[in-house]
Order: C-alpha cells, then structure tokens, then sequence
C-alpha cells in the first residue's frame, strides 16, 4: 500500500505541475498581448485626439461639434468644459472598465475643454488569429509533454511489473511452483504474497498427508497385535490364565487406539474461536486450582511435584477448563519422557507490568536445543524410533494462541525440558519490583507535586 500511495502523490505532483506550467503560459501570453494591445490603442488614440481637436478648433460654434464626433464610430467621445459639464459626446456605446481611455485638453475661443476618447482594446486580440494559434501550440506541447511523462510514469508503476509476474507465471506452467520474484512495488507485494499464501497452502497440505499416514501407522501397530491376539483366542487350546492374559493386552491396545483417535478427533475439530470461555482469574486461585487437580495424582506416580506463585494477586482472562487442558497435556508429555527414578515437575508463576509467565520444569530427558521449536508440531516426536508421539502438546499451542498468548521451550533447570506460557494481564498493575523502584525514585528526586 506504501507503493501505492507515493505512486498516487507523483501522480497528483505531475497533474499540479502541468495545471501550473499551463496557468504561467497562459497567463504570460494573454499579460503580454493586452500590455501591446493597450499601448497600441493609446497610440491610436492620441492620434485621433489630434485630429479631432484640429476640426473642433475650426468650427465656428460648438453647435457643430456633434457632426464631428459621430465621424468615429469605433471611438467613445466625450467633450467637457472647464465645469466638467459634457458639452457633447457621441452616441452608441458608453465606457466600460475594459476600456482605453486618453484625456486631451485643448482651448477654443479662450476657454477650456477636455477631449476624452476610449476604446475597447481586447478588439484586436480577439481577431489576431496568428496570437490564438500561437497561444494553443504553446499548450499543445505542454499537454504533449506531460501526456508523455503520465504515460511513462503508468509504465514503470504498473505495466512494467506486470511483464515480471507474466514470466513467473509462464515458469510456474512449466516447473508447477511458484517462486518468489525481486519486484517492488503493489503488484510485488500482491505477488508475493499469493507466494507466501500457496506454500503455507503446500505446507498444510504435506503436514496433513504427514498426519494420516502417522495416524494410520499408529493405528496398525496396535491393531495387528489386537488382530494376532483375537486370533489366538480363537483357538480353544490356549490355556485360560493365557485368555486371560491375552483379553487384558487386547484392551491395552484398543485403549491406545481410542486414544489417538480422541486425540486426532479433537486436533481437527479444535474451533477455538467458538468454543473458548474467558474468566478473570488471577494467579493464586490458578495455583489452587492446579494444586487440588494435579498435586495428589502426580505424588501417586511418585512425582516430587511443586508449584510457587510469585505473581501475587496479578489477574488473567483463561478459559478455566483449557488452561487446565494445556497444562494436563504438558503433565502427560512430561510423564512419558521420565527415564529414571529421578521425576521431578515444577511450576513457577511470576509476573511483569504487562504478562502472566507460567514455566513448567521437568527432569526428563529433555529435548535437543535445535529441536525445541517443532515439539509443537502435530505429531512430532524427538523419539527416532516411532513416527508420532501425539497431539497433546499441538492442542496446547492451539489453546494459548487462542488466549492470544505464546507458548515455547527450552532447557529445563532441572535437566530435561521446560514450556514456557505468556498470557497477557487483564489487570496491567505495576510489579513489586516497579513499586520499589518508584518508591526509590521518589525518595531520592522527591515528590514533583509538592
């Protein structure tokens, strides 16, 4: 859009430009033909002046004046005394503010008279053709020239660009991918951006290809097994300890299927937008919350689980039962990746003037520092040896970014891997840490008020 707005700003900088250069042309021609055409009338009118005082002065009475001054049609005459009383004047048109006028004094039989003689000087502009052609080639050339540089100027804003995403179209017919094109301007963005639109598109497309070819991999393990123990049931020799014992696997493994199928049903049917309820809620009620959820079934899977609040009564708006979803998914992934007898889950709650930090510490077997971004992939799992490790931590990301907040991770301080959740305050009240540093700054510059 920048690239839009200057192109209309030069555009409307020419359109400026070409009003001006025609308002000067015009201007400097029409002041330079009525400057001459003025002159000219006053010359042409002192000379009529002369004449007609040689023929007044030779009358014998004023009476005769009149035949006189109707001898010159094209000029308005006027004769005054020494009172300003009109002795005569022709007859026709009267004086008009466009006219040229030329006052000549003249004595007769010892008294004083005054000749006033107009005439109207835009005559001879508006019939001088050679001016009027002359005046309209002068435009002509400046209306050319600037028809010109528009045309020019359109080229390089709007055509030109489109020649390059002509070629990268004929390419994409040829390869079948597009690719992005060095073009600046509105038509590159718009391009590239279509770019960037089509790949996530491929992306989307590869990553749900990726899904159910995961999913169904998953499934088929535990259903060959599920198929080979049925089989075996079949057979009335196997002893009924054995049935027994081949029933409870056969649950196992339906039970890890209607897993990952509640899993997979809930990932795609995930409409956060329309199912998220949001609460004030603030930290310690949080805490409470997590405490009586979570702290007796992880001490029953002799995890040392703790949680500190150092966020004091800092507020957030949740959805109560996805936040508890969020952290039961982190819980779960932390669960399965517990090596040793060493199993440690701690959670710290703390707080700046605008965010909620929630950071979740494991002693797992963590994960790989450059593979700490894709944990959060559907799917993903840092185990090499199977393809899928689950959706759980995928549906997290889903719910924090609903919330509008972010969720990542790291290199947990207790050894394995820390997730790390930011959710903005609803209540943006200052820290303790900014309420001792203001407090200081008032001791130490004094209270400005006073």
């Amino acid at each position: 859009m920048k690239q839009m707005k200057k192109a209309n700003f030069l555009l409307v900088i020419i359109l400026l430009g070409v009003i001006a250069a025609f308002a000067y042309s015009y201007n400097a021609y029409v002041t330079t033909i009525v400057a001459d055409a003025a002159y000219n009338d006053r010359d042409i009118l002192h000379n009529y002046n002369n004449e007609i005082i040689s023929k007044l002065v030779e009358e014998s009475s004023v009476s005769g004046w009149s035949e006189i001054v109707e001898q010159y049609e094209d000029v308005v005459i006027v004769i005054e005394n020494s009172s300003n009383k009109v002795v005569t004047k022709s007859i026709g048109r009267t004086w008009s503010a466009l006219d040229v006028k030329v006052q000549t004094p003249f004595e007769y039989k010892g008294e004083a008279y005054l000749l006033k003689s107009s005439v109207y000087f835009l005559r001879d502009y508006v019939t001088d053709v050679r001016v009027m052609v002359r005046f309209i080639f002068v435009e002509f050339l400046i209306g050319l020239s600037a028809l010109c540089l528009l045309i020019f100027i359109i080229y390089l804003i709007m055509l030109r660009p489109y020649r390059g995403l002509y070629r990268a179209n004929e390419e994409y017919d040829k390869t079948g991918k597009l690719r992005r094109i060095a073009l600046k301007g509105y038509a590159g963005n718009v391009y590239n951006r279509f770019v960037s639109l089509t790949e996530n598109l491929e992306r989307q497309n590869k990553n749900q290809q990726r899904i159910i070819a995961s999913i169904s991999h998953d499934i088929k393990t535990p259903l060959t097994s599920i198929m080979g123990y049925a089989e075996r049931l079949q057979k009335d020799t196997v002893p009924q300890e054995r049935k027994k014992r081949y029933l409870e696997t056969v649950y196992g493994k339906s039970l890890e299927i209607q897993q990952l199928v509640d899993e997979f049903d809930e990932y795609l049917s995930f409409n956060m937008s329309q199912e998220i309820k949001k609460e004030e809620i603030n930290a310690e009620e949080i805490r409470k919350c997590v405490i009586y959820d979570y702290a007796d079934e992880l001490e029953s899977s002799g995890v040392d689980f703790s949680i500190s609040n150092y966020a004091e009564d800092a507020c957030v708006f949740i959805d109560r039962q996805k936040f508890k979803r969020v952290l039961g998914n982190i819980f779960s992934n932390s669960m399965k990746h517990f090596k040793t007898d060493r199993r440690m889950i701690d959670i710290d709650i703390s707080c700046d003037k605008d965010t909620v930090f929630f950071e979740i510490n494991d002693s797992g077997e963590g994960v790989e520092e450059e593979k700490l971004d894709m944990i959060f992939e559907p799917l993903y799992t840092s185990d090499e040896g199977r393809k899928v490790a689950g959706l759980g931590l995928s549906i997290c990301r889903e719910i924090v970014d609903s919330h509008g907040g972010k969720i990542y991770a790291k290199k947990s301080r207790l050894g394995g891997l820390a997730v790390l959740i930011e959710l903005e305050r609803s209540d943006k009240k200052t820290t303790p840490q900014q309420k001792i540093k203001e407090a200081g700054e008032r001791l130490m510059y004094g209270n400005s008020e006073k």
